[in-house]
């Protein structure tokens, strides 16, 4: 490098010349060690490798600065943080320190000079850092006052000065930083963890997880050095192992966890850029191929495996990291309790119950010396019972007697009779269910009594709406049931009611254990192979034949309540029916109901929103209806007209009278379906302030009347669009609420026989909420505007200069990974008076502009719409009638708008009926 590279102190060289010359060496290096990544070497290597190249680049810059001095620098260098650990990412930050002697850091004008000149040459040479400089003093100071501070000393490294200096700061720091403060080190860190931890939900089993601060990653392995540090001195991990404080195998799973994380840190930092340090859906697929340790030709099953690796290194990471902690944990709260008053106390307070081979201490489960699960294997199960009817938690004792016994769990122990009654009393006990069947997915325990769920661990979901992997997915979906018990949000009032009433909790919380477990297998639709997976759990628990069909329903039909309503007519008389049918008596639909909720609650946060839950309500309570009094719901539907024009007339008075004739002449037939006498009259003013609006003196104005009504319980607001039938009308609206990044949800549209109209679009924000910026809406009603007057006005340039939210796209490429199966359906069979078009397809801004524009030049009209968004995946039914109404039955025109959907879509299969 000395030959390669001019010094600091070569004033003769020109600046441009000096600079392009470094950022030459650096991009040939940086090469160099990018090839050693691509052929294979290990994280640390590759980390260290680079770590090693900019030390000695420093260096050579550092000798320049003292050259620039007459042979003195004015400060030690030292690396600190992530760089002092002596290992550097592509994309990680230098994180660098001046060391001064003295007393104080003030600088001389001209070691200012000097110190500027080494900043201004990292920074050219393309290093954004801007090191601190100061003494000895102040470092300890600044240290005891920041503990962000203090965790990067534990890792400061001399790069070049003086090493004397550095002995004395590291000295200095242990006894005045460390030393007397140990324990409150200690439990900075713990509590810094569980911060840490809670934020990525307390799981390595993210769909999309943070390398670097996630469960598992890379921080975790790094908090245990510093917490090494503290407790023996030293943050080489192998000198606990020495210590007896960490097994040789817990040290080895987790040396090769951090070199495997180190790698995949390498591989995002050269495929995502500098700041990528999460596996987004997008990233994984094209980290998972450039690693080139997957050779499986599909790169879904690419992305399975290095998935399954990335979960393995991380739940070991977790485990491993985490039990360390918590036994460290236990000796502070020894400590704590042996001080002379405190542990007085704490003595008198604290008590240890002895049973069954386990004694509790300290609110955890531990077993007694002479405990032997190879003795009695049954008391494997009961452990689990005792946790549960004690609130206790697992020991790190009692965690490696488990892990030990995992031969123990074959097939007698699950046909054994005790073991079923005992697993059968934890999933009856409502609201503390999912806490205990973690513990036992922690300890290897569930999977190797469930073996069919046992198939779900580490499993990837490539569905784009998932959150979690398959296991943790069901663990959540079980603590959300479980959050019903005691509950204080008035609006789950029904749904803690409907739990706290339901009398078999053990086949409520067995279905949702066992409602994705198909996805282990080869099937086409999951749910078929979960409920054959239920049935055979079923004969196994030797459950009796009520109780096994409840189960096998549940699983069975674990989508059919939410799919049904977000995605057919609800005021379609035949969705109750055939939905009726399918539950057959309240039980079942309560059930489902419950079951559905926490399957929604526990698959992503946009996959419960306020207006889902208002679909699922009235779906649930017009089902409640027609099971309790068919005819009468019957009746209710088809409510006589001429008692329904007497209510309205009777709310707006005599001057409605013509208008209310009007409406209820013109209006289509199934308007009247579930349109309270309130809304009638609503509709009708609406109508009224569009003829004023027409009529007033010396306006031309072809625009439509429009309303705004927020609806937060909803989570959205309803927009009346009120005008004269004309083409493209739902297109333009849809246009000018994309152009303003608002999602539309749902969409009816009536044409009066006197060809006036009014669409009532429900929209929220991206947010799931109700349209209430002034703001917004004035900007929507000004494209409106636009778009009704001005001839030839096309609102695909105002879509395309719109800022979409991060999960949007303005075109259809598709993440390498993220698989969105893309459909398009055209059917008669889900709605009896429509045709329905059903389509999922990656969302875009102007997707819904562009698909009622290219519908709207067919001889068809559209009648009513449930739009729904999720995880950037736009999945849509779209209902259209002939021009005499009814359904369309003409193939050839179907098969038009198909193919001409499809070229929308970018869909290149279709299925028409």
């Amino acid at each position: 490098m000395r030959e390669k590279l001019p010094s600091l102190a070569d004033t003769a060289i020109p600046r441009k010349e000096w600079i392009g010359r470094f950022k030459s060496f650096l991009s040939t290096e940086e090469a160099r060690i990018h090839m050693l990544h691509h052929r294979g070497r290990g994280g640390i290597a590759v980390a260290q490798e680079r770590s090693e190249l900019i030390d000695a680049l420093l260096r050579w810059l550092y000798e320049g600065a003292c050259a620039l001095g007459k042979g003195k620098a004015p400060f030690t260098l030292l690396a600190v943080g992530g760089y002092g650990r002596g290992m550097l990412n592509p994309g990680s930050d230098l994180d660098l320190m001046f060391l001064r002697p003295g007393r104080m850091s003030r600088l001389s004008k001209a070691d200012s000079e000097i110190i500027s000149a080494f900043q201004m040459a990292l920074w050219d040479i393309g290093f954004e850092c801007k090191p601190g400089t100061r003494t000895i003093a102040e470092t300890i100071a600044l240290a005891n006052e920041n503990d962000e501070t203090k965790t990067s000393l534990i890792d400061a490294r001399l790069l070049a000065g003086d090493d004397e200096l550095f002995e004395a700061l590291r000295a200095r720091f242990y006894k005045g930083c460390i030393a007397k403060k140990k324990d409150e080190y200690l439990r900075m860190r713990m509590d810094t963890v569980r911060t840490r931890h809670e934020k990525y939900n307390g799981t390595v089993y993210l769909q999309e997880p943070h390398v670097k601060n996630g469960c598992g990653g890379l921080r975790d392995y790094q908090n245990l050095t510093w917490v090494s540090y503290v407790k023996v001195g030293t943050v080489d991990l192998a000198d606990l192992v020495a210590s007896k404080m960490l097994s040789r195998t817990a040290y080895r799973e987790m040396a090769q966890a951090y070199d495997f994380l180190m790698r995949v840190r390498n591989e995002l930092h050269y495929t995502g850029g500098h700041s990528a340090d999460t596996l987004t859906l997008r990233l994984r697929g094209e980290v998972a191929t450039n690693l080139g340790d997957y050779p499986e030709k599909n790169i879904l099953k690419r992305i399975e495996a290095f998935m399954r690796d990335y979960y393995r290194h991380t739940r070991n990471m977790f485990h491993r990291s985490t039990s360390l902690l918590e036994a460290f944990e236990l000796e502070l709260e020894d400590r704590r309790k042996r001080a002379p008053l405190i542990g007085f106390l704490a003595r008198r307070d604290e008590k240890t119950e002895r049973f069954d081979g386990f004694y509790s201490k300290g609110g955890r489960l531990y077993p007694q010396a002479s405990m032997s699960f190879e003795e009695d294997p049954d008391r494997m199960m009961r452990a689990f019972l005792h946790l549960q009817s004690r609130h206790l938690g697992l020991s790190p004792q009692l965690r490696k007697r488990f892990k030990h016994g995992w031969a123990l769990i074959g097939k007698p122990f699950r046909y054994r009779k005790s073991n079923r009654e005992t697993f059968e009393a934890i999933l009856s006990r409502k609201g503390d269910v999912a806490r205990v069947l973690r513990l036992m997915h922690r300890v290897g325990f569930l999977g190797r009594y469930i073996p069919e769920f046992g198939a779900l661990t580490d499993l990837v979901q490539h569905e784009f709406f998932h959150l979690f992997t398959a296991d943790e997915h069901t663990l959540t979906c079980l603590e959300k049931l479980d959050e019903l018990s005691d509950t204080d949000d008035r609006k789950l009032a029904l749904f803690q009611d409907l739990f706290h009433a339901f009398e078999d909790p053990f086949v409520l919380y067995l279905a949702l254990l066992m409602h994705d477990t198909g996805r282990s297998v080869e099937v086409a639709h999951h749910a078929d192979g979960s409920a054959v997976l239920a049935a055979q759990v079923a004969r196994r628990m030797k459950l009796a034949s009520q109780r096994r069909q409840l189960l096998l329903f549940l699983v069975d039909h674990h989508l059919t309540f939410y799919r049904t309503a977000t995605s057919k007519n609800l005021d379609d008389l035949a969705t109750i029916v055939e939905f009726a049918a399918i539950v057959r008596n309240q039980r079942n639909l309560d059930a489902l109901l419950l079951h559905s909720y926490a399957d929604a609650k526990g698959t992503n946060a946009e996959a419960w929103s306020g207006w889902k839950e208002s679909l699922i309500l009235k779906l649930y309570w017009d089902t409640t209806a027609y099971l309790t009094d068919q005819l009468g719901f019957r009746a209710k539907m088809h409510k006589p007209a001429a008692s329904l024009r007497r209510e309205v007339g009777a709310r707006l008075g005599p001057d409605y009278d013509a208008e209310v004739a009007a409406h209820f002449e013109n209006m289509p037939e199934r308007y009247y379906n579930f349109t309270g006498a309130d809304s009638i009259a609503n509709h009708i003013k609406i109508f009224r302030r569009l003829l004023e609006q027409i009529n007033a003196p010396g306006n031309a104005d072809m625009m439509p009347y429009v309303k705004w009504r927020a609806r937060p319980e909803q989570g959205c607001s309803q927009l009346y669009v009120c005008s004269w039938d004309r083409k493209h009308l739902l297109a333009k609206v849809a246009g000018a609420l994309s152009a303003n990044d608002l999602n539309i949800l749902s969409a009816d549209i009536y044409l009066r026989k006197d060809n006036l109209v009014l669409d009532i679009f429900r929209v929220c924000t991206t947010n799931f909420e109700p349209v209430t910026s002034k703001g917004t809406v004035s900007r929507v009603e000004d494209l409106l505007r636009k778009a009704f007057t001005e001839p030839g006005y096309d609102l695909r340039a105002e879509i395309a200069n719109a800022k979409p939210t991060t999960w949007r796209s303005k075109d259809h490429q598709r993440p390498s990974g993220l698989v969105i199966p893309e459909r398009l359906h055209i059917t008669n069979e889900s709605d009896s008076g429509s045709t329905c078009i059903q389509i999922q397809a990656r969302d875009r801004l102007g997707l819904l502009y562009d698909l009622f524009s290219t519908i709207g030049e067919f001889p068809v009209d559209i009648s009513h719409a449930r739009i729904s968004t999720e995880k950037g995946a736009a999945v849509d039914s779209i209902y259209i009638t002939g021009p005499g109404g009814g359904q369309v039955a003409d193939g050839k025109l179907l098969n038009a708008i198909a193919d001409r959907l499809e070229a929308i879509l970018d869909i290149r299969r279709r299925s028409a009926a």
